[in-house]
């Protein structure tokens, strides 16, 4: 009889499915941070440039100030030349400019501004930051955040003096985001990068012109519809500007209204969890990650994150806020891209 003592035996079968799964979970995870390497560097920078400011105003209970940090926190999406010399001039310069926007919006919160008086604000501030923007070849382009930071915190209910404690975090934020980008590395320099193309005085006082038109037209639209929250008109309006012709506004307007829908059922699904005020903080830093990640890739879809950002923010800072004024802050946005597309066609044929 054969000896099967000295044969090896049969090594045990190990089920595949145990090593496929993780297997798949990994190049799944190689796959998306290979597809969104140029944007992962930005968004980290503008993430933990608002993280850090913004934890340290929750371990100090001071939730209803998240929005001052938000809006200096936007100062981190500008800057992303390779230079970092240059860097640094295109965010000393665009925090110029948002602070300035910013603190006169938060020296003026107390007056209760509204109607032409809020208009004529947001008209200078559209016309100065687009003419910022173009003169220096600052992206992202147009006046957008500046004039969004202006109305918006003109318009919180701030009492009879100024918010010097949301002052304080306006610039802090703003000022450390200008630091975070200069640690921040984007790899070897190259002579250039796609973008950075500065406008001459006259082509940049026309589109201001062309800016300041639109702002007017959405802002006595609304103004004559009754509606309020006016600043979600005017910040709306400008939005299909910063595309260069006719079928681009029209698409970055469908992406905005797209985004803001898609972010108002992302709100929802929030609102449905009843988070306390603490977890809505975290929240809203989690949320500025894939914003920024996906501001230049997917605008709408890069919306679908702001939107509710911009709106818990809101609704921290002025806790009377109720479902009726979300709705109708969105419909005042999206009444201003409306608008937008219009008024750049009436007032803006000229190619860019």
């Amino acid at each position: 009889m054969a000896n099967f003592r000295n044969v090896p035996a049969e090594p045990a079968r190990i089920p595949k499915t145990g090593i496929l799964a993780p297997a798949l979970a990994s190049a799944a995870w190689r796959g998306l941070v290979l597809s969104h390497s140029p944007e992962i560097r930005p968004a980290l920078r503008v993430g933990f440039g608002l993280a850090i400011p913004g934890a340290a105003l929750l371990l100090l209970g001071q939730v209803d100030l998240m929005v001052y940090a938000v809006f200096g926190s936007v100062v981190g999406m500008y800057g992303r030349s390779p230079h970092r010399v240059q860097r640094l001039k295109d965010q000393a310069l665009a925090g110029t400019m948002m602070l300035c926007a910013g603190i006169s919006g938060i020296v003026i919160a107390p007056w209760g501004l509204d109607g032409w008086a809020l208009l004529a604000g947001g008209i200078f501030w559209a016309c100065t930051s687009s003419l910022a923007a173009d003169r220096y070849g600052l992206k992202p382009g147009g006046s957008f955040f500046p004039l969004f930071a202006f109305g918006a915190l003109a318009s919180l209910p701030v009492g009879q003096s100024p918010s010097v404690a949301g002052l304080a975090a306006f610039v802090v934020t703003a000022l450390f985001c200008i630091a975070v980008g200069q640690t921040a590395t984007f790899g070897a320099a190259a002579s250039g990068y796609p973008g950075h193309d500065p406008i001459g005085w006259p082509e940049a006082l026309r589109r201001a012109a062309c800016y300041a038109s639109v702002v007017m037209l959405a802002g006595a639209l609304a103004i004559g519809l009754h509606l309020e929250h006016l600043q979600w008109v005017m910040a709306g309006s400008v939005v299909p500007l910063a595309a260069g012709n006719a079928r681009g506004r029209l698409g970055r307007g469908l992406h905005r209204v797209a985004g803001t829908v898609a972010g108002l059922g992302v709100l929802l699904g929030i609102y449905h969890l009843q988070l306390p005020q603490l977890a809505l903080g975290l929240v809203i830093i989690v949320l500025m990650f894939p914003t920024e990640g996906y501001m230049t890739r997917n605008y709408g879809l890069a919306l679908s994150f702001f939107t509710p950002l911009i709106m818990l923010m809101l609704e921290l800072a002025d806790p009377s806020v109720n479902a009726d004024v979300l709705w109708e802050r969105a419909a005042g946005n999206l009444l201003g891209v409306l608008a937008g597309i219009v008024g750049a066609q009436l007032f803006d044929r000229k190619p860019r």
